[in-house]
């Protein structure tokens, strides 16, 4: 055998735990040798057979879903079934079909479902996962006006009573210090956070998904912001 031969996996080969949809007569063309380890790119028409959950997981885990390794006396040589285009043409149309950036794959593992829509389940997930990794100190700030603010800003209520409302109330503009996470939380605004105003101490309980970290090289602002980007395009 040789690079370049087309060969597909014999009658009766089983899968290996990290290939469990691999199965007999996938087909595709051997790129790489290794002693007696084969990697095969498989052609188009074997691509187009793939399931859909292969296709994510490997995407989500980092591997590649378009080439698998065998051992030499698991495949035997055939005639093509199609042309190295007719290939690259297909992984073109999957890789456009089944994009996925660095953030939703970090989503994706701390889920640990194909499900990622934001519903009680994966909120108790989330909650866990940013009870152990969200670290303090934290310095925290709006990412975008409060709920309660909207009418004043946008909507051209009384700027004097705003002023005087934010002395009270939460603003988007103040400064938080991170205290803690709620056990309590809901479908709609998700997990509050308890979170102290620098300038006067005042403590309140803020949704998590309306805050930002505001120091970027600081390892809880992907956290925070993965989070909620999860709240925004999840729901």
């Amino acid at each position: 055998m040789k690079i370049g031969n087309c060969v597909t996996v014999k009658n009766g080969i089983k899968s290996s735990d990290s290939e469990k949809q691999l199965k007999e007569g996938w087909t595709g063309r051997i790129v790489k040798i290794e002693g007696s380890i084969l990697t095969i790119e498989l052609d188009s028409i074997t691509l187009s057979e793939l399931k859909e959950d292969y296709i994510i997981d490997s995407l989500m885990n980092g591997f590649e879903y378009k080439l698998i390794c065998r051992k030499t006396d698991e495949v035997e040589i055939v005639n093509p079934r199609d042309s190295q285009e007719d290939t690259l043409r297909k992984q073109i149309e999957i890789n456009a079909q089944y994009s996925i950036d660095e953030e939703e794959k970090r989503i994706y593992h701390i889920l640990n479902s194909e499900d990622l829509s934001v519903n009680d389940e994966n909120l108790l997930k989330y909650l866990d996962y940013l009870k152990v990794n969200l670290k303090i100190p934290c310095i925290l700030t709006g990412s975008e006006d409060f709920d309660w603010e909207e009418p004043y800003i946008l909507g051209g209520w009384n700027k004097k009573e705003y002023e005087k409302l934010k002395k009270t109330n939460p603003s988007y503009t103040d400064d938080f210090e991170f205290i803690k996470l709620e056990e309590e939380y809901d479908d709609w605004k998700g997990i509050h956070a308890n979170v102290k105003r620098i300038s006067d101490k005042k403590v309140f309980a803020i949704p998590l998904w309306d805050l930002k970290v505001i120091d970027k090289k600081d390892s809880n602002f992907q956290i925070v912001s993965d989070y909620s980007s999860w709240m925004t395009n999840y729901r």
